[in-house]
C-alpha cells in the first residue's frame, strides 16, 4: 500500500499503460514493481496531446495522473458507480483499467498491455 494525496490504495506490482489522444499514441509508461522508478517514453505530438508536463515523471506524479483520470472518491453515489464497474472499493488503478481514464473534457485515454482497442471503442463523445 502507498499513501498519495487521495488516500491509501493498493498498487499492482508493476503497472504499465500507453496514453493516446484519440488514436495517436502519445506515450508509454511502466511503474516498476518496486514502485521506485517510472520508465517513460513520449512520442512527439501537439502540446495539447502530451499527457505530462514533465520529462522524468516520478511514481507520485504518475499516481496523481492516474487519480486525475478517475471520478473523485467523494463523489455522490460513488458506491453505486463502483458497483457498476464491478469493484468493491475505490482504487484508481482498478478504475482506470475499467474506464480507460476517459474523461468528457479531452480526448486522452489509456490502453493497457494486451489490449487491441481503439478510440472508437472507448470514446464517450466525438
Amino acid at each position: 500500500m502507498r499513501k498519495g494525496e487521495r488516500g491509501w490504495i493498493s498498487m499492482p506490482k508493476e503497472f504499465a499503460f500507453s496514453t493516446f489522444w484519440k488514436d495517436k499514441h502519445t506515450s508509454d509508461v511502466i511503474i516498476s514493481a518496486d514502485r521506485k522508478e517510472v520508465f517513460y517514453k513520449k512520442y512527439p505530438h501537439e502540446l495539447t496531446e502530451v499527457p505530462f508536463e514533465f520529462d522524468n515523471p516520478t511514481v507520485d506524479q504518475m499516481y496523481d495522473f492516474i487519480c486525475s483520470r478517475c471520478v473523485p472518491a467523494g463523489r455522490t453515489l460513488i458506491n453505486e458507480y463502483l458497483e457498476y464497474l464491478g469493484l468493491k472499493e475505490y482504487n484508481p488503478y482498478e478504475i482506470v483499467k475499467k474506464t480507460h481514464g476517459v474523461m468528457f473534457e479531452d480526448f486522452m485515454w489509456l490502453k493497457f498491455p494486451g489490449e487491441t482497442i481503439c478510440w472508437d471503442e472507448v470514446k464517450i463523445r466525438d
